[in-house]
């Protein structure tokens, strides 16, 4: 299962975003996170992508779920500890393994790939800037059981 709140923020007139919606897509992911895990014998791992947008995590994310469609793969920017910390603890609470997969792209490509978007999902640049400075690198630590750099 390929799990991005940004999926839940499109609308037939494109992706629309308020900090209603936010939440609400938010809320889904974790539902969808639980009851995955739980419906799902087959679930082995959670891979849970950082990195900032047009980083290439989609893209990554739909490519590997076609290899793995019996695992979950959280696609978010997720480039806080804390953000990533409700992922790692319903995953640790039923004993699947989640590994971090960390993208490093340069933010010059980050931002070209921003550009050539469509209007919807475009990012404010300054916006993207600072998800890229805010990055921080996830750690054992955190209770990945491995972290895959791309």
């Amino acid at each position: 299962m390929h799990i991005n709140p940004d999926h839940y923020l499109e609308t037939v007139a494109g992706r629309v975003f308020t900090s209603e919606r936010n939440q609400m897509a938010w809320a889904k992911c974790f539902h969808d996170l639980e009851n995955e895990i739980i419906n799902k014998s087959s679930v082995q791992i959670v891979y849970v992508l950082i990195g900032c947008q047009a980083a290439g995590k989609s893209t990554w994310a739909d490519k590997k779920i076609k290899k793995e469609p019996y695992n979950i793969i959280f696609d978010a920017i997720l480039v806080k500890k804390e953000e990533r910390a409700p992922i790692l603890e319903i995953a640790r609470f039923h004993n699947i393994e989640c590994v971090a997969v960390m993208f490093k792209t340069p933010l010059s490509i980050c931002l070209e790939r921003n550009n050539n978007r469509t209007l919807d999902t475009k990012v404010d640049e300054q916006a993207l800037k600072n998800v890229f400075a805010a990055i921080e690198a996830p750690t054992l630590d955190e209770g990945f059981t491995s972290i895959i750099f791309v």
